[in-house]
């Protein structure tokens, strides 16, 4: 049984470590500065109250995407000088927060697990960052998927089954002389 100031101690220490974390700080740097074991910064963490709410400027559904051209010709996103994707673990510092450019701007946030951070890896190799690999497979999964709703192959409410890829020859970038 815990007393009071037990209580208040453990909810100071979570607030630094929040605070902390916030600000960009690794959990074994927090631990470090906190002169705490990194298991406790990480259950302080896990112990972070979450708010569940839905802003009211935001519906709880998921949108609807309008009819729009398809992309299928639309080329990826040009390369970034990221190599591969960060390994991921509980030591490694959360990104930098940025403000979004429009306030009203959805945001997406899924859990990483082996697979998909396996999938971005490969999407990532040939040095495309993230965020592009990323919104290129999405638009080229949708256009296949508005593709075969317009053609009338799959009713809308029905996932169209992929079953075929087709792939253009490779072309080597001409040399700059």
């Amino acid at each position: 049984m815990t007393t009071a100031t037990e209580a208040a101690a453990v909810a100071a220490r979570r607030a630094a470590v929040a605070a902390l974390r916030d600000k960009g700080h690794s959990i074994r740097a927090i631990a470090k500065e906190l002169t705490i074991s990194k298991d406790t910064v990480h259950r302080d963490l896990k112990a972070r109250p979450r708010d569940t709410t839905t802003p009211p400027d935001q519906d709880q559904s998921a949108p609807v995407a309008p009819d729009t051209p398809a992309v299928a010709d639309t080329p990826p996103p040009p390369a970034t000088p990221v190599s591969r994707i960060a390994e991921l673990s509980r030591d490694t510092p959360p990104p930098a927060a940025t403000p979004p450019a429009t306030p009203s701007v959805p945001c997406l946030t899924i859990p990483l697990d082996q697979a998909l951070i396996a999938d971005l890896a490969t999407l990532t190799r040939n040095g495309t960052g993230p965020q592009a690999a990323i919104r290129y497979a999405l638009a080229r999964v949708a256009s296949t998927y508005r593709q075969a709703w317009d053609a009338g192959l799959y009713p809308r409410t029905a996932d169209p089954v992929i079953s075929r890829h087709q792939y253009a020859p490779y072309q080597p970038p001409e040399p700059r002389t």
